[in-house]
């Protein structure tokens, strides 16, 4: 299976995904100029194939918690991402070398709906997409305006993305001295 993340922001109403922000920064430079703006969905694919809903959310705060949770999961711990902007949650199971992911309508304790049902994915691909991500957001920032990257969302990005970093750096050294 092959999973993927990536992202879209909301530029005047429209979901604009990374790879064309990225290509093109000047066509949007100045709706992306206030990062605290920044509305957008992470996307998931398998095999090529979305899964879900775009649901919009403040992108760099959603992927911050999101990266945040790596170190947590690598530990063995369930994890979850509320939204804030809607009733829905992002869940992270670990399962032997693997995460079992869905995505769901209601409270971090309370699964109202799936809208991605649970599925297990490689813990490398769920962490080295999860960090590409938000490189790439990072990214971002830095094209549009370097100054960007010394807001605070970007700050506590950072921090969250080196911390995971390292967790996933020192969970593949251990499992390498087995």
């Amino acid at each position: 299976m092959n999973f993927e993340l990536d992202f879209k922001i909301l530029v005047d109403e429209e979901p604009i995904d990374a790879a064309t922000l990225l290509a093109n920064p000047d066509a949007h430079r100045e709706e992306l100029s206030d990062i605290y703006a920044w509305e957008g969905a992470i996307l998931i694919k398998v095999d090529g194939q979305p899964q879900g809903d775009e649901i919009p959310d403040p992108v760099l705060r959603l992927a911050d918690q999101w990266v945040r949770k790596i170190p947590w999961i690598l530990g063995g711990d369930t994890e979850t991402v509320a939204f804030r902007d809607s009733e829905h949650c992002y869940a992270f199971i670990p399962a032997g070398d693997g995460v079992e992911f869905s995505l769901f309508s209601g409270t971090e304790s309370e699964i109202e709906e799936y809208v991605i049902e649970p599925f297990t994915v490689r813990m490398s691909a769920f962490c080295t997409q999860s960090i590409a991500l938000c490189e790439r957001l990072l990214e971002l920032a830095g094209t549009i305006d370097a100054a960007l990257l010394e807001t605070d969302d970007c700050k506590d990005l950072r921090v969250s993305l080196d911390e995971s970093k390292k967790a996933w750096r020192d969970h593949q050294l251990r499992d390498k001295r087995r």
